[in-house]
């Protein structure tokens, strides 16, 4: 895309998209941070996002709504976690999910990562920077990751990544331009619709606590309701609050 600027290796891309913005030599309009390694790739809950040179898509898309509400910020979660759905779905993967809020997992494994940080000014979000690293080529994870996988695991294809980010950013570009207070129905709509543990019974991990739960909904605000599969007790989360528990997952390395 126009204004894509492209590292070989830098700390993160969500870093430096903050610091060109900050330092005032950012592109102006929208634009794009791509890397091919980061030494300090962030994920949500302070994880490390891991990934070798050159074999995943690591990218920041920054975007400057023209006038979003604060208030509805969890559209841009559901907008772009939407985008990658679509993306691997394209790419013939089944069993494509939503992990509230916006991680992308096949089955019960992780492929996607985000991270979507916003920046407001008054009442709106004056921009964000959506921090996505989608694994596309790599085989080999390390052992401290409990469940990733890949593309390339489940198509068994290697994959230009100059073409595969065209692809995604084109969805993506589109899902966030569609975003607007008159269609957060249909926004929510389809997000429910790819959403892991609607209505199914999970485990979740919240506080000290550990429990079967089911998810019931989930608001405009991104607010989680899950239903105690035992107590029939219902309780809404913020992100952060509640966790799902991921079963050991046999690994994939091939």
């Amino acid at each position: 895309m126009d204004n894509e600027i492209r590292y070989s290796i830098i700390d993160s891309t969500n870093n430096e998209a903050q610091r060109q913005i900050q330092n005032g030599v950012a592109p102006k309009g929208d634009f794009v941070i791509r890397a091919d390694f980061q030494t300090d790739g962030r994920g949500q809950r302070g994880n490390t996002w891991h990934s070798p040179n050159a074999t995943n898509l690591m990218f920041s898309y920054v975007y400057f709504p023209v006038k979003l509400e604060a208030r509805h910020q969890f559209m841009l979660s559901q907008a772009a976690a939407l985008s990658v759905a679509e993306y691997l779905k394209g790419k013939g993967v089944n069993d494509v999910s939503i992990k509230w809020p916006n991680d992308i997992y096949v089955g019960m494994k992780k492929i996607c990562g985000m991270l979507i940080e916003n920046t407001v000014s008054g009442h709106y979000i004056r921009y964000s920077i959506i921090g996505i690293g989608v694994n596309i080529n790599q085989t080999q994870f390390p052992e401290n990751l409990p469940n990733p996988t890949s593309l390339t695991i489940h198509t068994g294809k290697q994959y230009n990544l100059d073409e595969e980010f065209s692809t995604i950013i084109e969805i993506l570009r589109q899902k966030i331009y569609d975003i607007s207070t008159t269609n957060a129905d249909s926004l929510m709509k389809k997000y429910k619709s790819v959403m892991l543990g609607l209505d199914k019974t999970l485990i979740y991990r919240s506080g000290g606590k550990v429990f079967k739960g089911i998810i019931r909904d989930v608001d405009h605000y991104g607010m989680l309701t899950v239903e105690d599969a035992e107590t029939h007790e219902a309780q809404q989360y913020a992100f952060n609050e509640v966790n799902l528990v991921i079963p050991e997952q046999p690994k994939e390395n091939i």
